[in-house]
């Protein structure tokens, strides 16, 4: 469990918990920057140059760089800090006690200057033209102080002082907090005055946020029911996140992407309420992930989202969706029956009186596994093979390990072979040579070289003994290259007539997604990481359309990719749940007395 800053300091804490010297510097910058704020207010022309000047330096709403701001402008929202560091406490102290003080304070420290001032927004003072607007212009009397940036600090505070870590990561928070800040500028809704008062305001509401949560601990929120309740709430503000218009329609992939990690941070939290504190801390790798997804597929999307999808989607025959849908269903086949395969023979050698996954076991057991890779951050959905193997049918965990292992070289070795095929430079005659040639050192040559390193080295002959064993058969590997084939058959030609892109270079795009979906360190289903590869590799390969028509696109065949993967084990268990219902009656007439 991560040590929390007065942990780590050397100093003796006040009676608060804090450190001194921690009250003093957060006191003196923030101090620093609402006298800032202060001054510039009281200085308008110097206020407006400034803002002039940093607002043109930002893009505009033309650049890439809108999705961007308009992303940290919705990460600043109440709803979504709050979401935020839910999600990432999972030890249910010190941050999650904060939010129930630091709520009500942030509400306060913004409502009430901004009811007192009257400070118009940059709208409502300078001619239309003159700056930069990203979304819609604000011309309401509340810019004095900025609450986004006043939220953005007080999490930042918050999470840094709850959740403690390496200095390098504590600073990160207010590296991404002064983003947050600056993202209100760029965007035209608030003068750098604004700024900078509500940023030193969020430093000192964040630290009174944690001295009241140290002085005054809810340790009722380690009960169970206190845990769903805050499930519940966590449900809540998702569902109240995807709802809510921001005014920003570029910023739509930040809504989704933290709305869904909303809902799996809920879920989790549900459904470890009983556990111990910090059981599901895996789910706290969820925050910077799906923020980072968010604002990179917003940078590629910008305007229009909806309508550039909704013309691409159009230009889609009815016949080709079913098709599609029939050819994922496909390669899920040749990967259960790539497992049936796998668990059939292991059983046959090791336990002969055993049951073994039949094929209707194994498509059960992939659609399951397949699931929860995509719902799971960080790959961690892996673990439910082995899991799913031991309790189903008593695999050793062991065992399924290196089955898993195994499998993974496999899809890692054919999916390098094709992207060597699809994406390297050169003539396509070259790289199909370089394929061969590859594919019969493999075959021909590493055998040998292997037999001759167990010679040398004893381990390695008893590590190829329990990886490979009996995995060196054709079939598996005629499997695995016939599931990728259709798969990147079926994704590159939705990708293609969706893009209006020659088929070749729609496979080579839907293969970089594919090879993007295997890196460890990426949000939940690969959201943001799957298209921006696609979109890369449209570049690489010089796809003559527009990169926002390419990264709508990716979206597309990203989420056709991913509903049919969600839906399919449903429908599959619906369908024999119903099977087992016809039969079963049948069955109990013929033994009647």
């Amino acid at each position: 469990m991560p040590a929390t800053m007065s942990d780590q300091s050397p100093s003796r804490p006040s009676a608060s918990g804090v450190a001194p010297h921690g009250w003093a510097l957060t006191l003196a910058v923030a101090a620093l920057l609402i006298l800032a704020g202060v001054w510039l207010h009281a200085r308008p022309a110097l206020n407006q140059s400034l803002f002039l000047g940093l607002n043109h330096a930002a893009g505009g709403p033309e650049r890439a760089t809108a999705g961007l701001w308009a992303g940290l402008s919705v990460a600043g929202l109440g709803l979504s800090a709050t979401m935020m560091v839910l999600a990432a406490d999972r030890t249910r102290r010190l941050a999650v006690s904060a939010l129930l003080w630091g709520v009500p304070l942030t509400w306060l420290a913004s409502s009430l200057p901004k009811a007192l001032i009257h400070s118009p927004r940059p709208a409502a003072v300078l001619a239309s033209g003159t700056f930069e607007v990203i979304g819609q212009p604000l011309l309401n009397a509340a810019s004095m102080p900025s609450g986004h940036s006043l939220t953005a600090f007080v999490a930042a505070t918050v999470l840094a002082g709850a959740l403690g870590g390496a200095a390098w990561r504590r600073g990160l928070l207010f590296v991404l907090a002064a983003a947050v800040a600056f993202s209100r500028i760029a965007i035209g809704a608030h003068w750098p005055a604004d700024v900078l008062a509500g940023s030193g305001l969020g430093l000192l509401v964040g630290r009174l946020t944690l001295a009241l949560a140290r002085r005054w601990p809810a340790r009722w929120l380690n009960r169970p029911a206190a845990q769903r309740g805050l499930a519940v709430v966590e449900l809540g503000l998702s569902v109240a996140l995807l709802l809510q218009s921001t005014g920003l329609p570029v910023a739509a992939p930040v809504q989704w992407a933290l709305a869904f990690m909303g809902l799996g941070s809920g879920l989790s939290r549900w459904r470890h309420a009983s556990a111990e504190p910090g059981a599901d801390q895996a789910v706290a790798k969820l925050v910077l992930p799906s923020l980072g997804a968010g604002l990179l597929l917003a940078m590629l999307l910008r305007e229009g989202l909806g309508e550039r999808l909704l013309a691409a989607l159009a230009q889609v025959p009815g016949w080709a969706w079913p098709l599609a849908v029939a050819g994922l269903w496909g390669s899920y086949g040749l990967r259960a029956e790539r497992l049936r395969r796998e668990w059939g023979t292991w059983g046959r050698q090791h336990r002969p009186q055993d049951r073994m996954p039949s094929l209707a076991d194994s498509v059960d057991l992939f659609l399951t596994h397949n699931a929860a890779l995509l719902l799971l951050p960080m790959r961690a959905g892996e673990a439910g093979y082995p899991w799913l193997l031991h309790r189903r049918f008593g695999i050793p965990v062991a065992e399924s390990v290196r089955s898993l292992v195994w499998l993974r070289l496999q899809d890692a070795l054919v999916l390098g072979l094709l992207g060597l095929l699809g994406l390297a430079p050169g003539p396509f005659v070259l790289r199909l040579a370089a394929v061969a040639g590859i594919v019969f050192a493999l075959w021909a040559v590493l055998p040998r070289l292997s037999r001759q390193l167990g010679q040398w080295w004893p381990r390695w002959q008893a590590l190829q003994g329990t990886l490979v064993a009996h995995r060196g058969d054709l079939s598996g590997w005629l499997l695995c290259v016939g599931n990728w084939l259709l798969k990147l058959a079926v994704l590159g030609g939705v990708l293609a007539l969706l893009a209006g892109l020659p088929v070749w270079q729609g496979w080579s795009a839907a293969l970089a997604g594919e090879l993007a979906a295997a890196l460890p360190i990426q949000a939940p289903a690969g959201l943001g990481s799957y298209e921006a590869a696609i979109w890369a590799a449209g570049q690489w390969v010089g796809a003559a359309v527009s990169p926002t028509l390419l990264a709508s696109s990716a979206l597309a065949v990203h989420a056709l990719g991913f509903v049919t993967a969600l839906l399919t084990p449903l429908l599959y268990r619906a369908l024999s749940w119903a099977l087992a219902r016809r039969v079963r009656p049948a069955g109990d007439s013929s033994v009647g007395p």
